[in-house]
């Protein structure tokens, strides 16, 4: 966990609304922790939508799967890392939008550009990246490998946060 106190409702709002509820069909949360931000999701998607959790903590596992009953969401108990192989295992070509709640400022830098860019190539053209965090040190890594992105600011958060999202532009 990279924070010292639960998502408000704020930061978990504006998250979700990044989401398209008419275009987002494969949207893959990483690092969803307790699963505060993923009740957003869910409530966010359509009913032929699809949410794909990444999550490496067995105890946030067991959490999300007592939490949420909802046959929309497929839990991988895995590394980000490891995304691709997940994929075709599970037949998606491409993915509509990510949300991510990675600590990524905790991890060496080679390992979250390497995890970010993952997730670029993954993206369907048009398909957002969406990462929130408590500090602006990463933006210039996100611009590197999106070539864009759009900062919020959510000041009603304990730290205030800021979200990230980044459009994947085409080529």
């Amino acid at each position: 966990m990279g924070s010292v106190a639960p998502s408000s409702r704020f930061l978990c709002r504006a998250i979700a609304r990044k989401i398209n509820p008419e275009k987002d069909k494969i949207v893959v949360e990483l690092g969803p922790g307790d699963g505060v931000i993923t009740r957003f999701i869910l409530n966010r998607l359509s009913t032929d939508a699809r949410l794909v959790i990444f999550e490496i903590n067995p105890v946030f596992i067991e959490k999300i799967s007592a939490t949420f009953n909802d046959p929309r969401m497929t839990i991988v108990h895995d590394t980000a890392e490891n995304m691709g192989q997940h994929f075709r295992e599970m037949g998606i070509q491409e993915v509509d939008c990510f949300v991510s709640g990675i600590p990524f400022v905790m991890l060496p830098e080679s390992l979250t550009e390497r995890i970010t860019r993952e997730c670029q190539s993954w993206l369907r053209e048009g398909g957002r990246f969406i990462q929130f965090h408590y500090s602006p040190l990463l933006l210039r890594l996100y611009r590197r490998v999106f070539r864009n992105l759009h900062v919020e600011v959510v000041a009603f958060n304990i730290p205030p946060a800021i979200v990230i999202s980044c459009e994947k532009l085409g080529i």
